[in-house]
């Protein structure tokens, strides 16, 4: 092989190789900024929390209440999972499957207790995490440079979030009053 034709071809090599590194950079490259990154991360994590802690207070509430309460928990956020997951797939961006290190620790609280002690500790914290999500999403609602989809994902699960916080602060009033 002559020099002109073996740098042709190394040319040709060196610009298919920079072709396929740019594609692989645009697949990698979701077009969402790192806030939203990180938020859609942290909704994650949190329906895989709230998924967990409803299976936990099924199985280990005393109240019938708080049982129905974390079958709803369980039912809506693996719903909303869902929806995030074909959001997440839309924008080529891989969800987390676990719980947070924080999750873990929360859900590990929970496990030790059984009846009216987690009864009154699930409400609690039924009440304070879905506080902080729904302070979360109403950022991600409110930032004017949010991904447009993931935006609507933040507004149309905004009403399920407030819903529970409703129920959370019935159930931690009820918990607070029996003996």
């Amino acid at each position: 092989m002559s020099a002109r034709k073996s740098k042709t071809v190394a040319v040709a090599v060196v610009s298919a190789l920079l072709a396929m590194a740019t594609g692989l950079a645009t697949a990698a490259d979701t077009g969402l900024s790192a806030a939203d990154r990180e938020f859609i991360n942290k909704a994650a994590q949190g329906n895989l929390m709230e998924v967990a802690a409803g299976k936990l207070a099924v199985q280990r509430a005393l109240d019938p209440t708080v049982k129905e309460f974390g079958q709803q928990l369980v039912t809506d956020h693996s719903a909303n999972n869902d929806t995030l997951k074909t959001l997440a797939g839309s924008k080529q961006m891989n969800l987390p499957d676990t719980v947070s290190p924080e999750g873990h620790t929360t859900l590990g609280k929970l496990e030790g207790l059984n009846g009216a002690e987690f009864d009154k500790a699930f409400s609690q914290m039924m009440v304070k995490d879905h506080t902080a999500d729904i302070s979360d999403f109403q950022k991600e609602v409110k930032k004017k440079d949010a991904d447009a989809d993931v935006k609507a994902y933040a507004e149309q699960t905004l009403p399920t979030l407030r819903h529970h916080l409703t129920l959370a602060n019935r159930l931690s009033k009820a918990e607070k009053k029996s003996p």
